[in-house]
């Protein structure tokens, strides 16, 4: 067994890992430009030898940084956006800084965890809909700052827990009892292996209710796929021409049911009267449209996960706390009222 010193050194881990002073220096910085041979065993070497980098080391002499890092997909979604400013608003208080970084595939996720925890650049981070494996969580596992997942739920992290599926069985119960036997469903699935499936989530929650109402969703009322700008209008258009249409439709999202409510006003088809509508997420955009939709209160859920790993910082013994986030129904025009 090799001796562990506290002391030791970048070369002592190269030479442990078998490669160069400057291959070790690019795994703690940049790690996606090393094989993922040699990760593992610089990885390995750096845990035997208790080897802490320079950047940690100054890191571990200062306070803090006083930088918060949230990781997450799709940026660009105003679900995300509306989550952000949750965040954003209480580490402005706490005069900490947000840092964003955002995942496009499964090995930037990857390499970008390593980087965080090589180089202690943030005092704490924040994922956002990220489903990860066991070798990254056992990776945060071990990270020097604390770490809170949103919509995912781990025993050994802090969570924020939207329950999609009773959000999917709200939506389904709502429209039952707006006397609704004809329903629909239209989603947008992730692509991507790291996201939460949160769309099969509320998707399952909300075949679920109605057949336990004895009542099974048609084929043709499904759509469940991928959009993106120049598909949407084509596939709800699709979706909104066949014969017996759907009395009441549940959109995974509130961008998707905006899509719906303006496609159908061009096809002449009155909402709510012909068909009631109810979106997710009850973003900013839904109250201007009068658009009904379950909300899962974005901007709290983004102030509870900042405030859970800001009391993490304050005190690193507490125990492992799991917030859910209430879901409820908001009523508007889309649906009669």
């Amino acid at each position: 067994m090799k001796a562990v010193s506290k002391q030791s050194t970048i070369y002592d881990v190269a030479r442990l890992a078998g490669v160069s002073s400057a291959t070790v220096s690019r795994f703690l910085n940049e790690p996606d430009r090393v094989t993922p041979d040699k990760r593992e065993r610089i990885r390995s070497a750096v845990k035997e030898l208790n080897f802490v980098p320079k950047a940690e080391a100054v890191a571990k002499a200062r306070r803090s940084y006083k930088r918060i890092g949230v990781v997450a997909p799709f940026f660009t979604q105003p679900s995300f956006m509306e989550r952000l400013r949750g965040i954003e608003s209480l580490l402005s208080r706490e005069h900490y800084e947000l840092i964003l970084y955002a995942i496009d595939t499964e090995e930037e996720l990857e390499n970008y965890i390593q980087m965080l925890i090589n180089t202690q650049r943030v005092d704490g981070l924040i994922f956002l809909c990220l489903c990860l494996g066991e070798e990254m969580l056992s990776l945060l596992d071990s990270a020097p700052f604390p770490v809170c997942f949103v919509e995912s739920e781990y025993e050994n992290f802090d969570c924020v827990v939207v329950q999609n599926l009773q959000g999917g069985q709200k939506a389904a119960e709502y429209l039952y009892k707006k006397g609704c036997r004809n329903p629909g469903f239209i989603g947008e699935v992730s692509t991507s292996t790291f996201s939460v499936a949160a769309t099969e989530e509320r998707f399952r929650g909300f075949q679920f209710y109605f057949a336990n109402q004895g009542i099974t969703l048609a084929e043709d009322k499904v759509w469940l796929g991928t959009f993106s700008e120049s598909n949407r209008e084509k596939e709800i258009s699709r979706f909104l021409e066949q014969g017996n249409l759907p009395d009441g439709v549940f959109c995974s999202s509130d961008v998707l049911a905006a899509s719906l409510i303006r496609i159908a006003e061009k096809k002449r088809i009155s909402v709510p009267e012909k068909i009631k509508v109810i979106g997710f997420d009850n973003i900013d955009i839904a109250d201007y449209l009068g658009l009904t939709s379950v909300s899962q209160n974005l901007e709290e859920s983004g102030i509870m996960a900042a405030r859970l790993v800001l009391d993490r910082i304050a005190d690193k013994e507490r125990g492992i706390t799991t917030m859910k986030v209430p879901l409820r129904i908001i009523e508007r025009e889309t649906c009669g009222e």
